[in-house]
């Protein structure tokens, strides 16, 4: 089962977790996530994620260091990967980069 980050996920709590957990922009980690929900969606029989309840991240292994500048809030996502098919799914592979928007601002 695939569960999916929606706009009741309360996703602002993941990313409070990860800064309290000290993981910077562009860190690849293998981590533990307590307290993450999983609800299924009864009209669409869709899993998704839920961080209301989550509790402190554990970072188990470090894969990639991070640049250690902060977590962005808005980002764009160039080259990302979209399928469109009843509903919509981007993917952020090796061949998508994903900037900061006030980046994109300034070299614009």
């Amino acid at each position: 089962m695939e569960a999916r980050i929606t706009a009741q996920s309360q996703s602002f709590r993941l990313r409070e977790r990860l800064e309290e957990a000290k993981v910077s922009h562009g860190e690849e980690a293998r981590v533990d996530l307590p307290g993450v929900r999983v609800a299924v969606l009864a009209a669409t029989g869709e899993a998704q994620l839920m961080f209301c309840n989550m509790g402190s991240i554990r970072v188990r292994q470090l894969m990639q260091r991070g640049d250690e500048r902060p977590l962005a809030t808005d980002v764009e996502l160039v080259n990302a990967y979209l399928s469109v098919n009843g509903s919509s799914h981007v993917r952020v592979d090796a061949e998508t980069e994903v900037v900061p928007a006030r980046d994109l601002v300034q070299k614009g």
